[in-house]
């Protein structure tokens, strides 16, 4: 490919392949960067004939590109953030201690649920677990959506002080 060709097609295609990139989430400048990557490689092309269409080839090397940034960011080691932002990342792998102590921590919620007044484990079950809203909780209740954010007020009342109680003298579920 010609120079003169090239600079045409980096003229013509240049903005609309950073648009590309950056909807595919990359950064104005990372997608600058990639543009001029991608224009390299294709001027590097020997013999240019093996580019039937350059703007087809330009745009599958730069998503290329993209994907391998975003690859080598993923596996890029941790060891340049700093450690006091280290030690409060999550632990993929809790401890057995801990994931015993959530074991605990969810039978007492569990318990609390189930000792809830009929209407109001009704309404707090609709809510939290089948993921309805309130006013389609009071529809489907027949009540009125002030009753089910009573409901739900003393639900969670009940059941944040059976989990607080839990959490200050260690007391098992019931």
């Amino acid at each position: 490919m010609s120079f003169g060709a090239l600079e045409r097609d980096y003229r013509r295609w240049r903005i609309e392949l950073e648009r590309f990139l950056m909807h595919r989430g990359s950064s104005p400048d990372l997608a600058a960067e990639i543009t001029q990557e991608a224009f390299t490689r294709l001027m590097q092309v020997d013999p240019p004939s093996l580019v039937r269409e350059p703007r087809a080839w330009l745009f599958r090397t730069a998503s290329n590109l993209v994907v391998d940034h975003h690859r080598a960011v993923m596996r890029a080691p941790l060891d340049h953030i700093d450690e006091s932002v280290r030690d409060n990342i999550a632990d993929p792998a809790p401890s057995q201690e801990s994931s015993a102590l959530s074991r605990e921590a969810l039978a007492v919620v569990g318990q609390a649920i189930a000792d809830l007044p009929p209407k109001g484990r009704e309404v707090f079950i609709l809510s939290r677990f089948e993921g309805l809203g309130y006013s389609e909780i009071a529809e489907r209740l027949g009540i009125s959506r002030n009753t089910v954010v009573v409901h739900m007020v003393r639900s969670l009342a009940h059941c944040k002080k059976r989990l607080n109680a839990y959490r200050e003298r260690g007391e098992a579920p019931e």
